[in-house]
């Protein structure tokens, strides 16, 4: 994976033009991210640069505009998903991170391989340390908050929302499947609960940390549940792609 072009003298507000003065005020905290932590992004560049080859593979997406997001995935709580939904929709995102009005997002797999690639190249601490010092001075984040706020800190919180996220979304695709493969009367007595759930309603992710950790227990409970009732059904059922999965 190479890494894309990037002008780092480029205008910030460009991707909103003119509507950015009446959408935001001065104070807006996407309007101060894009003008207090987008240059310290901007310079971490070269350090994110050393995770990729220069000349060899496709191009990949601007490392800065995904440390972006992964700053925004912690300050607002949200999985990979969500965060991708939010780049190519959000417009206080779209001008945070320098975006023009089309951009239409990436795959959410690309936020994991950027995590991998930071750890793997010990280069999460020296960017993520200059932005959270941004950070904490803008007032994005108290300086003596309880919490840690170094680097293994953030990425290791995003990456549990990103995982919750995944195994909720895999029972959701596995419930809908069988529930298209099964009349009512074959379905398990845990059903309505289940399809209650992870089909038809939605875990807010910025509920509390043990919270969400009951929820990613009681989801892995539940996986185990499903698929032992699945052991003796037929294969035309057990072995669906959704369920397989």
């Amino acid at each position: 994976m190479s890494l894309p072009q990037f002008d780092v003298q480029g205008s910030l507000f460009e991707s909103l033009g003119a509507i950015a003065p009446d959408l935001f005020k001065e104070n807006d905290k996407y309007k101060l991210f894009a003008r207090k932590v987008w240059p310290v992004l901007a310079r971490c560049r070269q350090e994110l640069a050393e995770c990729y080859q220069t000349d060899n593979g496709r191009p990949g997406i601007e490392p800065v505009v995904l440390l972006g997001v992964l700053i925004f995935q912690f300050l607002e709580r949200v999985p990979d998903r969500q965060a991708v939904e939010l780049v190519k929709y959000h417009l206080g995102w779209k001008l945070a991170l320098n975006l023009k009005l089309s951009e239409e997002g990436f795959p959410p797999t690309t936020l994991v391989y950027f995590r991998q690639r930071l750890i793997e190249h010990a280069k999460s601490d020296v960017t993520m340390r200059a932005v959270l010092n941004t950070l904490q001075a803008e007032g994005f984040l108290p300086k003596r908050a309880k919490q840690r706020l170094d680097s293994t800190h953030v990425l290791a919180a995003v990456a549990d929302l990103s995982a919750l996220e995944c195994v909720r979304e895999t029972m959701r695709l596995a419930l809908e499947k069988l529930g298209s493969a099964l009349n009512e009367e074959e379905r398990p007595d845990f059903w309505p609960l289940f399809w209650e759930r992870y089909v038809g309603n939605k875990l807010d992710y910025k509920s509390g940390v043990e919270v969400l950790k009951n929820k990613h227990r009681q989801a892995g409970e539940d996986i185990v549940r499903l698929l032992r009732w699945l052991e003796p059904m037929v294969a035309e059922v057990r072995n669906g792609l959704q369920v397989e999965l």
